[in-house]
């Protein structure tokens, strides 16, 4: 990481692959501070109770992983009642998880998606 005001001086035949490192550097450095923060704020969920406690809880905030197969119309009650939507569809296989049963209607739900709050 630099400061906003550190400044580094080299020569114009060096600018171009200076430039170019110090992007990915920093592109490096972004990701890696945003993949931790969604990662130490993501939980698995497998049941609407659960679901229901985790953006019920003091630190209110976060991102819930659960198996959801529900319609529009169900995801307009979560809203109504926690605030809470459908932000993705994860594609990391990791984080979708394979099949499992929604925890709004008990169907098979593909995987699973990511539930957050709006704020």
């Amino acid at each position: 990481d630099q400061g906003p005001k550190d400044k580094a001086f080299l020569p114009m035949a060096d600018a171009v692959s200076s430039i170019v490192a110090t992007l990915q550097s920093i592109h490096d450095t972004l990701l890696a501070r945003a993949t931790a923060f969604r990662d130490a704020n993501t939980v698995e969920v497998d049941s609407m109770d659960a679901l229901k406690a985790f953006f019920a809880s003091e630190t209110d905030g976060g991102f819930a992983l659960a198996h959801w197969a529900g319609s529009p119309e169900d995801e307009d009650a979560l809203a109504k009642e926690l605030k809470i939507t459908v932000r993705c569809i994860p594609n990391d296989p990791a984080l979708r998880g394979g099949p499992g049963t929604c925890i709004g209607t008990g169907q098979t739900a593909e995987g699973r998606v990511v539930f957050a709050k709006a704020y």
